[in-house]
């Protein structure tokens, strides 16, 4: 009987963790979400982020995050504020996104090819090639290899204008993936062996991050503290991290033109906004502005 109590104990240690975690990651997200913060290092434009690996004497990989950087391109920069859009706690890490959490989850196209399917042989000249080999006429077989060269040709210039085509749009496509890398935010995701700390709190997270991020209050231009940007009435003040609302109070009401909910949960909303001089659309990641476009009218 005794030789099953190390198997009972270790199933009421797993349940009694499940509600403990969650428990944990609605105190983070309560505490986090929707602040602001300042980033002291250039995040990578993509959902791989910052990986801090606290199992290790440092828990940055500083050429891991150049090669990141590298390929994928700066979507938050040094010096700039983000908002931070969810806390994800896994069973061994926790995901601290910021402004959407970085572009390349799941329903994000991030290819940049294009390729042009090469022309199948038409039955013309299929037929042509099928009479060439039955006929023994030497001027008729000239004659159909003739026909049977024109065909070709035309097939293979044909192939030529798809090839070209499917270049024009790879580098399109490749031009709007380096944009949504570049508005799409990004994340840390701090990673310890095994699970996650127990009683993790937002202070101790605060202390992990605090080499690369700074939890101060933001600033305002006229030199008090903000927790919010400006209001204004110019789609010139609209910036990246700005709340639905916050974007109301400076372009009005506008009008919602999409939205979806990804595998995490999160909402994706397009809107559109008119001013006397400028038409605008923003994407809003779970109610924050992670894109936006500003066109004159």
């Amino acid at each position: 009987m005794f030789r099953f109590v190390p198997l009972f104990s270790a199933l009421a240690l797993t349940l009694f963790s499940i509600p403990t975690a969650a428990q944990d990651a609605a105190a983070l997200q309560s505490y986090f979400i929707g602040k602001q913060v300042t980033l002291k290092i250039d995040m990578p434009g993509s959902q791989k982020g910052v990986d801090l690996r606290f199992n290790k004497p440092s828990a940055m990989d500083w050429k891991e995050n150049g090669s990141r950087i590298k390929q994928f391109g700066v979507a938050i920069h040094q010096g700039d504020v983000a908002r931070i859009t969810s806390i994800v706690l896994k069973r061994d890490m926790m995901e601290f996104q910021l402004d959407g959490g970085g572009f390349g989850t799941a329903g994000d196209d991030t290819s940049t090819t294009v390729t042009a399917k090469p022309l199948e042989k038409s039955d013309y000249e299929k037929d042509l090639e099928n009479q060439i080999a039955n006929t023994d006429d030497p001027d008729k077989k000239a004659d159909l290899q003739r026909q049977l060269d024109r065909e070709r040709a035309r097939r293979e210039r044909q192939d030529s204008q798809n090839q070209h085509q499917a270049q024009i749009a790879s580098q399109q496509k490749a031009a709007t993936v380096a944009q949504n890398r570049a508005t799409g935010g990004s994340r840390f995701n701090l990673r310890w062996s095994g699970s996650v700390p127990p009683n993790l709190s937002p202070d101790m997270v605060k202390q992990l991050l605090s080499p690369y991020v700074s939890f101060a209050e933001v600033p305002a231009a006229n030199g008090t503290v903000a927790t919010n940007p400006p209001a204004g009435n110019s789609a010139s003040e609209l910036k990246r991290g700005m709340t639905l609302n916050e974007v109301a109070g400076l372009l009005g009401q506008g009008k919602q033109i999409s939205e979806t909910v990804g595998d995490g949960g999160l909402k994706t909303q397009v809107y559109e906004y008119s001013t006397p001089d400028h038409h605008v659309q923003v994407t809003y990641v779970n109610g924050v502005v992670v894109q936006y476009t500003i066109s004159s009218n």
